[in-house]
């Protein structure tokens, strides 16, 4: 009868087997892992440099890494390191940025800012150079490591596009009229969004009627406009008179705006269009002050009639240089309550300056053919009636006052004695 082999010798003969069982176990799961590894999915890396920043001293810029992990395993990412230099190989940035995991199939970003300080001409392609280490942790068993070495080119030039536009506002002011013209204070503010500063070259401004016409032209000259201020520039200039004919004025106005950033100049072109108020006259006539007029005739016996020596004399208050054109002195014949003409005699034209006097000169003759009524008692008028007649305006201005002023003479010291 056999013997059965003993309880200690099958224990052995079981854990012998499990023991080969687990090593075919391990040799199949590190075939296949093997197998994994060699189809490991490089990591899909997107780099963003982003200028989040320009100011007058520096330059703030950001990178960015966004990964996304495509395999079934962690994905580890250690000591990264990005270097920018210029293209005259000056470094301008060296930050290390803390790494970390990506787990399977997932994204994750990686960012880190630094700061360039404004030294030469960075108006050239900056080059990032980020390094660093990608690795895959499988099952805690394997470690795969691969390093990592991207560059990246950035220009500053795209960043620039980015400057506002400094925001301008006019304010005009009419002064003086002359003969000629209208003399015009200009003030306009001119305030920079940018945290650089910027510079304005000049100031054109056109001054147009409602039709086109030129009426007025000045240049206010440019200034430099510090980060984030406002500055005020003044400018003289004149409009034609003739534009008071006008129904609407407008104030057209050209500049050039710029940046200097980094070595990188930068200009914008400025265009406004403005409506100027054309100068309500009131404001240079004063209301308690009249326009005077005082004829002062002399009339003296002559062959044949009465000579008058006219004198006018014209008290301008105003600020506005008038003038005052076809000044007639016409005198009538007053006799039974009715008045006829007798004559008439001219002073001219002439300005009248402001806040000043004016004299016009002139002579007429009263025949006593003209005189002469034989209606009612006596053959001579009972008094001369003179009336003044002109109009006032303004030079070139499409606009005239038409004035007249009587007063009457009594001619009873010319009459011959009794």
């Amino acid at each position: 009868m056999g013997s059965y082999p003993s309880r200690q010798t099958m224990k052995k003969t079981i854990i012998t087997i499990i023991l080969a069982l687990l090593f075919i176990i391990n040799i199949v799961a590190a075939a296949l892992i093997f197998v994994d590894i060699q189809v490991l999915t490089f990591p899909q890396t997107t780099i963003r440099v982003n200028v989040i920043e320009i100011n007058s001293d520096e330059i703030i810029i950001q990178h960015d890494l966004q990964l996304y992990n495509p395999n079934s395993f962690e994905m580890i990412l250690k000591d990264f390191q990005i270097v920018a230099t210029t293209t005259t190989g000056d470094e301008v940035t060296n930050l290390t940025i803390e790494g970390g995991s990506v787990p399977g199939q997932s994204h994750r970003s990686f960012t880190g800012s630094d700061h360039i300080t404004m030294k030469g001409n960075l108006s050239g392609m900056l080059s990032s150079k980020i390094t660093g280490i990608v690795g895959f942790n499988l099952l805690g068993i394997i470690k795969k490591t691969i390093p990592l070495e991207l560059t990246v080119l950035t220009s500053l030039k795209e960043a620039l596009k980015k400057i506002s536009i400094p925001t301008i506002t006019v304010r005009a002011e009419f002064g003086t009229i002359t003969r000629t013209a209208i003399n015009l204070t200009t003030e306009i503010d001119v305030a920079n969004p940018n945290p650089f500063g910027m510079f304005i070259k000049h100031f054109i401004l056109n001054i147009t009627t409602e039709t086109g016409k030129n009426v007025g032209h000045f240049i206010i000259s440019g200034s430099q406009i510090p980060p984030e201020r406002s500055v005020t520039l003044h400018g003289y200039g004149t409009v034609i008179i003739e534009a008071l004919n006008a129904k609407k004025l407008r104030i057209n106005l050209h500049a050039e705006a710029g940046a200097n950033v980094a070595g990188i100049n930068k200009s914008l072109p400025i265009s406004s269009d403005i409506e100027l108020a054309i100068p309500d006259l009131n404001q240079f006539i004063p209301a308690d002050k009249p326009l005077e007029l005082e004829l002062k005739p002399d009339l003296q016996r002559v062959r044949g009639g009465l000579k008058s020596n006219m004198t006018l004399e014209v008290i301008n208050p105003t600020k506005i240089p008038l003038i005052a054109s076809e000044i007639f002195v016409i005198y009538y014949g007053y006799k039974n309550n009715k008045k006829y003409f007798v004559a008439e005699g001219s002073l001219g034209s002439g300005e009248l300056s402001p806040e000043a006097t004016t004299f016009f000169h002139g002579e007429a003759v009263l025949l006593y053919s003209k005189l002469i009524n034989f209606t009612g008692r006596g053959f001579m008028p009972d008094m001369i009636f003179a009336q003044i007649r002109a109009k006032i305006s303004l030079s070139g201005v499409n606009l005239s006052i038409p004035v007249a002023l009587g007063s009457y003479i009594d001619l009873q010291p010319l009459r011959p004695s009794q």
